[in-house]
């Protein structure tokens, strides 16, 4: 009789605390190096936005805010971050009804050819964005539309309403439809089941979906270059500078940024796991 592959010379024992040890350590290291290679250049740009020299070099000069104080006297910057923020507010408010709405359709319509409906719906994110942006370049000429505000936002709009329908739609897809049956059973219409029934189960994936289609639209600028006007956003106000000359300052609103960002995404991540866990909305 051969001999367990356990008890085999020169193996170690599946429950080798030793070999554990090993296995978690390895798997702590890889985890860590991926983390520096994700985050090191966010890193690198804030330890800049903190050096008292215009040039980025190293050595440090030494530490400094004033890049930080040079924000709030820069009217053109910060006219640039209020019409990103109107532009992302008003695009998810948007996306945030137009998906809700295509999930709605998606997950409880029973029709031929649905998911192929919806891969198309989420088609414009995927899409590359220099063809989005030029391809609805060339319909907002067609109808008539100038660039400017109103084009961005719709351009936002294509893109950020795939992200609603994900992420709403696989919450909808895992709540009982009987609860929404029984109550129309007792007399409620599809409005009032919607608002009493389904949208308390489906608020906290949709304040996710919302807060990470903000951040994406407040930092995009591919398809934004091409729909912008005299108006632009602080992406695209943040590029013609560099175009210009570099300025120590775009480290500063670009460090700001990025933690906001963080943030945000930290946040909508954490309360759709804890609610899924506790098996909310």
């Amino acid at each position: 009789m051969s001999a367990s592959p356990a008890n085999q010379p020169g193996m170690v024992p599946a429950t080798d605390p030793a070999a554990r040890d090993w296995h978690r350590w390895g798997a702590f290291g890889f985890a860590a190096l991926v983390y520096l290679f994700l985050y090191s250049p966010i890193v690198v740009m804030a330890i800049f936005s903190f050096n008292d020299n215009s040039v980025q070099n190293l050595p440090l000069k030494g530490f400094t805010t004033i890049w930080y104080q040079n924000l709030a006297e820069d009217t053109e910057m910060l006219d640039a971050v209020m019409f990103s923020f109107k532009v992302s507010v008003l695009a998810v408010l948007v996306s945030s009804i137009v998906g809700t709405g295509f999930a709605m359709l998606f997950t409880r319509v029973k029709m031929r050819g649905s998911s192929i409906l919806e891969a198309m719906v989420a088609l414009p994110f995927v899409m590359p964005g220099m063809v989005l942006g030029i391809s609805l370049l060339l319909t907002m000429r067609v109808i008539g539309i100038q660039p400017g505000f109103l084009a961005i936002v719709i351009g936002h709009v294509v893109f950020i309403t795939p992200i609603i329908l994900f992420v709403v739609g696989q919450r909808l897809r895992t709540l009982d439809p009987t609860l929404e049956q029984a109550s129309k059973d007792l007399g409620a219409g599809s409005i009032r089941t919607f608002l009493n029934v389904t949208f308390p189960s489906i608020r906290t994936a949709l304040l996710a979906a919302a807060l990470l289609g903000f951040t994406i639209s407040f930092d995009e600028i591919i398809v934004t270059f091409f729909l912008a006007g005299s108006d632009p956003t602080l992406p695209v106000y943040i590029w013609t500078l560099l175009r210009q000359g570099f300025s120590p300052s775009v480290n500063a609103i670009l460090t700001i940024i990025a933690l906001v960002s963080i943030a945000v995404i930290t946040f909508a991540a954490s309360t759709v796991f804890r609610n899924r866990d506790k098996g909310q909305g």
